[in-house]
């Protein structure tokens, strides 16, 4: 599956959760709660030891089924190994001038890190597909997105950091194609102990709060183009 395809999915789903582990195991099985959640994307961080494994063993039992993706990769080697052990899309949590480059060299979907104006400038110049707003919490969290998008409107943000399932419809409301969620959806506590049942309990009220915020969007878009005319 090439970039584009890729982005179209991952804007289709609208929300990314994010998994921390070093079990393979562990990552399998909330990636199989999430997906019965009704989402269908899935992201690995590669912060932890042994991530590259716990990515290849997600990756090969969900990769048919989910876009797998691959977390807190900081480099061009990261965005290699990555992709090698299976990865759809990559996720940087800053700029990587070389992580942009050899993601474009294996086609490669990635959303890159920034925070400032400045650096969502460098990374959207720099061709990456996304740039995720991390953390948004730092930022005043909707209020800056919508600041952002009225200077780079061409530019696709996914909002990172902070979102919430109380907060989360404003952060769409802002402008977001995508909100990445940690902890909110699959925390550590629950995923050591094997209580998967709760990811697919959180991944069906975020993905009923993205849909009714969408929803709310169609219906304002059509309003205003209503009076328009």
């Amino acid at each position: 599956m090439g970039r584009v395809e890729t982005l179209g999915r991952v804007r289709h789903e609208g929300i990314i959760p994010a998994l921390r582990t070093s079990v393979p195991a562990e990552a399998v099985h909330a990636a199989q709660a999430i997906r019965l959640g009704g989402i269908n994307v899935v992201e690995v961080s590669q912060a932890p030891a042994g991530s590259l494994a716990v990515l290849s063993a997600l990756a090969k039992a969900h990769g048919k089924h989910m876009l797998v993706g691959a977390g807190s990769v900081v480099n061009g080697e990261g965005v290699a190994m990555a992709a090698q052990a299976g990865a759809q899309f990559i996720v940087t949590p800053g700029f990587s001038a070389e992580a942009v480059r050899k993601a474009a060299e294996l086609d490669v979907a990635i959303f890159v890190g920034a925070l400032t104006p400045t650096e969502v400038q460098i990374a959207s110049a720099s061709g990456a597909d996304a740039v995720k707003l991390f953390p948004c919490f730092a930022m005043v969290g909707p209020r800056y997105l919508k600041a952002l998008r009225g200077q780079y409107p061409q530019t696709l943000f996914i909002a990172s950091g902070g979102v919430t399932l109380e907060n989360c419809a404003e952060y769409i409301r802002a402008g977001a194609i995508a909100l990445g969620i940690g902890g909110d959806i699959a925390d550590a506590e629950s995923m050591a102990a094997g209580d998967h049942r709760v990811f697919t309990v959180r991944a069906k009220r975020f993905r009923e709060a993205m849909a009714a915020a969408r929803e709310f969007e169609d219906a304002v878009r059509s309003i205003n183009v209503g009076e328009g005319r």
